[in-house]
């Protein structure tokens, strides 16, 4: 008859056993504190973050909106006529009706607008002339609420909000081509709350928009 032999478990293995299981027990806990962390900061952003970053997106495209369309008392960008003076930081232009002929009016008749950035604030100001930009009245800021703690910088180059497109998509150069040739203005700018960082819980918003002149 054959003799059963016990059967026996060495230390070795109850060891490899449990080192296994510690290594899985990491594993574990590794994948939890990775969901947790993700949700913490999920909510992080949704409370914290989210909101500056609307903040940022909505002043940014009512600002564009402005400068651009305009209002019921200041036309925008977009009804220009004559350009006064176009630079990267400023830019100023007629959008009175033509004189008609024979009227008695004068070129003094013309109502204008000039777009001005400011390097110190970081803000841009509108003001408006009424006599074809001999004049002009005390300037305002854009949108009317923005706060300090909101900075516009260019998009591409920091001191760069306007550039300019003569016909054919061609760049417009200051000093070498004429106003009249500007047929497209574009703004580049970038919003921000604060630093703009992610890491600081602030909002920052790119935004490129372009009109073309038709010379109303």
């Amino acid at each position: 008859m054959a003799r059963v032999r016990p059967l026996l478990y060495s230390k070795d293995k109850q060891r490899a056993a449990t080192l296994i299981e510690l290594v899985m027990m990491v594993v574990v806990l590794a994948i939890i504190g990775v969901t947790v962390s993700g949700v913490i900061i999920f909510f992080a952003q949704l409370f914290m973050y989210s909101p500056r970053q609307l903040d940022a997106q909505k002043i940014g495209q009512e600002l564009v909106a402005i400068m651009l369309e305009g209002n019921q008392d200041k036309r925008g960008i977009r009804y220009t006529r004559t350009i006064i003076d176009a630079s990267g930081t400023q830019f100023s232009y007629i959008y009175g009706y033509p004189v008609p002929f024979n009227s008695g009016l004068t070129t003094n008749d013309q109502l204008g607008v000039r777009l001005r950035w400011d390097s110190t604030s970081k803000h841009i100001f509108q003001s408006a002339s009424t006599n074809g930009g001999s004049s002009w009245s005390a300037e305002s800021l854009i949108p009317y609420y923005m706060p300090s703690t909101v900075t516009i910088d260019g998009k591409d180059t920091p001191s760069v909000i306007f550039t300019y497109k003569k016909a054919n998509n061609a760049d417009w150069v200051s000093g070498t081509d004429a106003l009249s040739t500007i047929r497209r203005v574009i703004i580049s700018i970038n919003l921000k709350t604060g630093s703009g960082s992610f890491s600081g819980w602030q909002g920052s918003n790119n935004i490129t928009s372009s009109v073309e002149l038709k010379g109303f």
